[in-house]
């Protein structure tokens, strides 16, 4: 009976470790000391549990377009925001948006702050990102 307790106890932590696990720390993934101001037209959403990714296809100062994946609060956090993948995040539309870029120099970063077609502007994150974030969208409007 004690062996049958002692695996049970085993498994039971084993299985709540690999969410920790498998969730990363932002300040690893992302260079969060850096804002990039961005614009792209959306290609893709991904409403997902625990963060949600949107992709945008960004032309860059060679003329080429490459595909970004941009991630993002989770659905639910999203929706409190007043971001709606119907109304807000429209494929086919172009967006401003500032990222923090990913260490590893792929075409990902984390949303520091994202202007709809419409104007609204959402500061996502870090006070400080935000902050750096509406200074790039207040000089872009000179």
């Amino acid at each position: 009976m004690k062996r049958i307790e002692i695996a049970a106890a085993a498994a039971v932590a084993i299985s709540l470790a690999a969410p920790a696990l498998a969730h990363h720390a932002v300040n690893s993934q992302f260079d969060v000391t850096k804002n990039v101001p961005m614009e792209g037209v959306l290609t893709k959403v991904e409403l997902i549990n625990p963060h949600s990714y949107v992709y945008f296809d960004v032309k860059g100062k060679n003329g080429k377009v490459a595909n970004w994946a941009v991630e993002s609060g989770a659905p639910g956090a999203l929706r409190r925001a007043g971001i709606s993948a119907r109304d807000s995040l429209i494929v086919g539309k172009t967006y401003k948006f500032v990222i923090c870029p990913s260490r590893n120099g792929s075409n990902s970063g984390l949303m520091s702050a994202l202007t709809l077609p419409d104007g609204r502007f959402f500061g996502f994150g870090a006070t400080g990102n935000v902050t750096a974030a509406k200074q790039l969208r207040d000089e872009d409007k000179k």
